[in-house]
């Protein structure tokens, strides 16, 4: 709908949509209903940090799971532009590419935010130069949570920490894996505890290597799940890293199916077990403790749970519809 009539647009990196990025969504939605214009979110891709860093940069989200995180805040049009089309474009011509090619008539920032070539756009450059235009703008200050600035930073630092609840605390949900279940070697499945195996993605954040208890969205149904991220050390001496995640009490195929795994928090972290015997009964200890976690957790979040399993219909429509203009071409 960006690009036919006049549009407040949220601007930012966007390394996924933490609380402080729906504080702005607030303010243009508010500013939209008031002025009678449409409102919408654009970042860029990659993600600038990718394109200008040392190489060490890894997302929060996928680009996939961040257009199910724009379905599920209703953002009503979530525009990605290559970066490469205005990382040299100085503060003032990138501002007009947004007027005259997206329609744009107002914008929404953080106080920190900084674009145009060599980062030298800033907040004060947009109000001066916005106000001379007549379009809408606001500089929207950092969003705290016990007295702590919500930032993408912060929510990186709490990932590699495998601190998921303080995650999710800044998130206002929980911090995610959605991926394709692929072809195991089915050794879980021996041992009593059948994993749907995950691809790991150079441009997704994992937490450290261990067990996580997870609610995860198969089949239409949550399920309590015990997520082990890590090597295998038990059997494997590889050095790829695995996502395998069993599903509490299911039964069934899930190859090829796109699944939502929800991780709720660490319960330890990955070892090595003396013999296959000693890893299943520490399964097991990991299963109920599992239980332990998601039984509440599931209660007190079922507002949240149902929302993104609504979300997650019309998201699992889409991916099969652009699979199939893939397979079609």
């Amino acid at each position: 709908m960006i690009g036919v009539v006049s549009v407040i647009v949220v601007l930012g990196s966007f390394d996924g949509f933490h609380k402080g990025h729906q504080a702005l969504f607030e303010v243009a939605r508010d500013a939209s209903d008031r002025m009678d214009m449409l409102w919408g979110v654009m970042t860029f891709v990659p993600h600038p940090q990718i394109v200008l860093g040392n190489g060490s940069f890894v997302p929060l989200f996928t680009d996939s799971e961040r257009d199910f995180i724009a379905s599920f805040l209703n953002i009503p049009d979530f525009i990605k532009i290559p970066f490469s089309d205005v990382k040299d474009l100085n503060p003032k011509d990138f501002i007009e590419e947004l007027g005259s090619r997206y329609k744009a008539r107002g914008i929404v920032v953080g106080e920190n935010f900084k674009f145009g070539k060599h980062r030298s756009g800033d907040v004060e450059f947009l109000k001066s130069y916005l106000t001379k235009k007549g379009w809408f703008f606001a500089a929207i200050p950092p969003f705290k949570i016990d007295g702590s600035v919500v930032s993408s930073s912060l929510v990186r630092q709490l990932v590699k920490k495998g601190y998921m609840q303080q995650t999710e605390a800044m998130l206002g949900y929980p911090y995610f894996i959605i991926a394709p279940v692929t072809e195991g070697d089915h050794r879980g499945r021996i041992l009593g505890f059948p994993t749907a195996n995950l691809p790991a993605s150079e441009l997704k954040l994992l937490p450290p290597k261990g067990v996580y208890a997870t609610a995860v969205l198969a089949h239409g149904k949550w399920w309590s799940g015990a997520l082990n991220i890590g090597y295998n050390p038990t059997f494997e001496r590889g050095d790829e890293i695995r996502i395998e995640v069993h599903l509490d009490q299911f039964e069934g195929d899930l190859y090829g199916e796109m699944i939502a795994v929800l991780l709720l928090a660490q319960i330890r972290e990955e070892k090595k077990f003396e013999s296959a015997e000693g890893l299943v009964a520490q399964m097991k200890d990991d299963v109920e403790r599992i239980r332990e976690i998601c039984r509440p957790w599931f209660y007190r979040r079922e507002g949240l749970l149902f929302s993104l399993k609504e979300c997650w219909k019309s998201y699992e429509y889409r991916l099969k519809v652009t699979n199939y203009n893939r397979i079609s071409r």
